[in-house]
């Protein structure tokens, strides 16, 4: 069977242990008999799509593949995930006063899941990822790296992410 992902999925392939695949960049998506790519990319070939924007979506994403694979999840990675998850939970509650507009899906399930709340009129920040800094204006602006902006290592990308929002939003308070 052939497997292809591409490079900004690798790591939860190899977390969820599978060997057998191959990397692929996001426009060459074809031959295979099964994907596996973000929730959002476009295939015409059979995929699983995954999502990695919370730690929690980054442990569900390595279930399914596992399940799927019959493969032996890398314990290591899963505990410092599940570690990770329960971090996050523990300060939700105090970030909830915080109200947060957020421009883009991917942001705004971070935010969400970090317990902010979403709020597109009465809000103190702006969050809004890096493609879109020339269309988005305001006071209290925060702009936050994406795609070839951030690391490939998806446990890294997330955790850049979430200290960042953290440092930007509940620092200022």
């Amino acid at each position: 069977m052939r497997i292809i992902t591409t490079p900004m999925c690798e790591d939860v392939l190899k977390i969820a242990g599978l060997t057998n695949y191959e990397v692929v960049r996001p426009d060459n998506i074809k031959n295979a008999d099964i994907a596996i790519l973000l929730s959002e990319t476009k295939s015409d070939v059979p995929k699983i799509s995954i999502k990695l924007n919370t730690y929690m979506q980054i442990y569900e994403s390595i279930l399914t593949i596992s399940e799927k694979f019959n493969s032996s999840v890398n314990y290591e990675k899963i505990e410092l995930i599940q570690k990770l998850i329960k971090e996050n939970s523990d300060k939700k509650f105090e970030r909830q006063k915080i109200s947060v507009k957020v421009y883009s899906n991917f942001l705004k399930e971070t935010v969400s899941d970090m317990g902010f709340s979403l709020n597109d009129t009465d809000y103190d920040y702006v969050v809004c990822p890096d493609y879109l800094e020339d269309t988005v204006t305001g006071e209290n602006l925060i702009i936050i790296p994406s795609h070839k902006n951030v690391s490939i290592n998806i446990i890294d990308r997330i955790n850049e992410r979430y200290e960042y929002l953290e440092r930007e939003l509940c620092m200022k308070q």
